[in-house]
């Protein structure tokens, strides 16, 4: 199988779930001796990570996400070299491990080119990711672009929709990225494979917990940082000994706005900026915390909240789709964007011992069901039916040209 992972990964700065998703289906695939060709970006994820679960075809580097027609030209001039590479390969089929358009719309060319069937695993929609033209431009207009702007900015989205659309195969990580895949492209016979977690990494151990409260995943706007660090001068207001523990990278423009404002809400002693740590450590780190806090404004699955729920810790989350749809039961709710009400469920489950053991306990028993293998089970009938789908497709085009 051909595998499009044309990733934004830079170590220490930005690791998303999409990428750790990938590297962990790769390694099952792998045991049942399934071979995975995989395009993808410099640095290799899998070699920076210390696995060898792919093999490797490094294209040129170019600069990520696509903003610009220009920019799709140049991933896909950079990518030509691995995509004659691909012909002789002969795959079976060409994964597209994500939504963005440099590997949903490089993965239609190579439909076009190899004559091998498409599929797409959607972790989350962004607004006008696939706009038609029409709708992309009349969007922007809105906004405030002028008209030469607003096409300009509106092909990508229009390219990567009519990409997707002549997928052969659509996975979602959640229920609600299925509902939002049927809306914003029509197609309805998404099917749902969910996320897994390893169990052996991610699992309690009993540590002192010197933390209030811990936060994991990428330090940018889309997490909601501003609103938790709002939040936690509120709870500091209340716990004047209480800290948060701040684990992830980010830019380094986010990373200084969000210490700027740690001094401005005068909390800048009880907020810790960790960065991008090991899982080793990781899994220390969460376990010496007491609250996991997630108050992000857009989610596909957040692996981030399973793995502090395998740790067995309490989690208040943002009332988004998503997360309500994955952990509806088992955590804390507070709608996004409302730091006070974030900051009261915080002091709340602080407060009560028995009960955030108890939610801690029941979010760890909810994940046992996340296995990476039944993904991997889920991914592979549904590329087996695309494949057979194609062929007897292709079989009746030839015959009936």
């Amino acid at each position: 199988m051909l595998c499009l992972f044309i990733h934004r990964y830079r170590w220490g700065r930005q690791i998303r779930g999409d990428e750790r998703g990938f590297l962990e289906k790769a390694r099952v695939y792998k045991a049942r001796r399934i071979c995975l060709l995989t395009v993808e970006m410099p640095p290799s994820f899998q070699r920076d990570m210390g696995e060898n679960a792919y093999d490797s075809f490094e294209m040129r580097k170019c600069r990520l996400p696509i903003r610009s027609p220009l920019d799709l030209a140049t991933v896909l001039f950079m990518s030509i070299p691995r995509l004659v590479l691909a012909r002789f390969e002969k795959p079976s089929a060409i994964y597209a491990y994500n939504q963005d358009p440099e590997n949903v719309i490089t993965g239609y060319l190579l439909k076009i080119i190899l004559h091998r069937p498409l599929v797409i695993v959607y972790h989350h929609l962004l607004e006008d990711a696939f706009a038609s033209l029409q709708v992309g431009i009349a969007s922007r207009r809105q906004r405030g672009y002028g008209l030469a702007s607003s096409i300009w900015r509106s092909i990508v989205p229009a390219v990567n929709r009519f990409s997707a659309i002549r997928a052969d195969g659509h996975l979602a990580l959640s229920k609600a990225t299925r509902t939002d895949v049927a809306k914003s492209l029509g197609i309805h016979d998404c099917v749902v494979v969910g996320n897994g977690l390893d169990h052996e990494k991610f699992s309690e151990s009993r540590r002192s917990q010197v933390f209030e409260a811990v936060f994991l995943g990428r330090l940018t706007p889309q997490k909601g940082i501003d609103i938790l660090l709002k939040s936690w001068s509120i709870v500091r207001g209340k716990l004047p000994q209480a800290k948060l523990l701040l684990l992830g990278g980010g830019e380094k423009n986010n990373i200084e706005t969000y210490r700027a404002m740690t001094r401005d809400l005068g909390i800048d002693d009880a907020v810790i900026f960790k960065g991008f740590v090991g899982d080793k450590e990781l899994v220390e780190l969460l376990n010496s915390s007491k609250v996991f806090v997630f108050p992000s404004r857009n989610e596909g699955f957040a692996q981030a909240v399973s793995q502090a729920m395998g740790c067995g810790l309490c989690c208040v989350l943002s009332n988004i789709p998503p997360l309500k749809d994955v952990y509806d039961d088992v955590a804390i709710f507070v709608p996004p964007d409302r730091p006070v009400e974030l900051a009261d469920a915080v002091l709340s489950v602080l407060a009560d011992d028995g009960e955030r053991v108890k939610l801690g306990a029941r979010g760890r028993a909810h994940v046992q069901q996340f296995s990476w293998e039944k993904v991997v089970d889920k991914e592979s009938d549904e590329i087996s039916h695309a494949i057979l789908n194609y062929g007897l497709a292709r079989k009746r085009k030839l015959r009936n040209p």
